[in-house]
């Protein structure tokens, strides 16, 4: 396939198997804001058709409703190509999500094929997969079960060619999972810098504890060293005074002793 210059910017690719003519469902795996516009370019780039968007914004899909499901199923029997994103919702980058079953309703009500495509992660081409016939269910009432079997297997497809899970869930729920695990691990960073802090404040005050321990002892050593050292200077006093006396401590005059009268 060729490039469409459309897009500002840079040119997009339209890869993979060729679209077929006719009337088709071309499904695509919704990851950003501008695959809209990116599949408008690439589709009438390359072959010229106008697709028909009516399901589409620029950043999500319409919801469904009676008025826009008669428009899809009047564009698919004129033999008009329609642009839907089953997701509904821009989705994670992890997988592939659970489809509106109104993709099945819009193939299994008018037969047409319904395509996989995907948007390749350099938002430079559109690959598009095979086309997926359900004319095995024509007889088959259409029942929500069925529905239900037909929109998995496209999404199945579609995970398949972006190379990415199916998970079965939608993609807005799997954004609020996402979301509150973001905010469970904000939460849980800023628990841990809390106790961080909390940890280096205590370890201040037990720093600051010991310091004042040892600011106490070093004054209580001063003063005891004080008082030797006045204890120390009345003993030097005493004993000056003793030798201005004459007086020798422990030693005894022979006129003192009992003995020398």
């Amino acid at each position: 396939m060729t490039r469409s210059p459309l897009l500002p910017g840079g040119e997009i690719a339209l890869t993979g198997v060729d679209l077929p003519d006719g009337a088709l469902i071309l499904a695509v795996h919704h990851v950003g804001r501008d695959d809209a516009v990116l599949v408008r370019s690439a589709i009438r780039g390359t072959t010229g058709r106008r697709p028909w968007l009516g399901l589409v914004m620029p950043t999500r899909s319409v919801p469904w409703g009676t008025s826009a499901r008669s428009r899809a199923l009047a564009v698919l029997r004129q033999s008009g190509l329609v642009v839907l994103f089953p997701e509904n919702a821009i989705a994670p980058g992890d997988g592939v999500f659970k489809g509106d079953v109104e993709v099945a309703h819009l193939a299994l009500e008018t037969g047409v094929p319904v395509v996989p495509a995907v948007i390749t992660g350099d938002r430079g081409a559109l690959r598009v997969g095979e086309p997926m016939d359900f004319s095995r269910h024509a007889e088959t009432p259409h029942s929500r079960a069925v529905l239900r079997a037909v929109t998995d297997e496209v999404m199945e497809a579609i995970s398949t060619l972006a190379g990415l899970p199916y998970r079965d869930i939608p993609a807005p729920a799997a954004r609020q999972e996402a979301s509150a695990a973001r905010r469970d691990r904000s939460r849980a960073r800023r628990a841990h810098r809390a106790a961080a802090r909390q940890q280096l404040i205590l370890e201040r005050q037990e720093v600051r504890a010991q310091a004042a321990v040892e600011a106490a002892d070093l004054a209580q050593a001063a003063i005891l060293a004080r008082e030797r050292a006045k204890v120390q200077a009345r003993e030097a006093a005493l004993a000056d005074r003793l030798r201005a006396a004459g007086i020798t401590p422990g030693v005894i005059h022979e006129a003192d002793r009992p003995d020398a009268a």
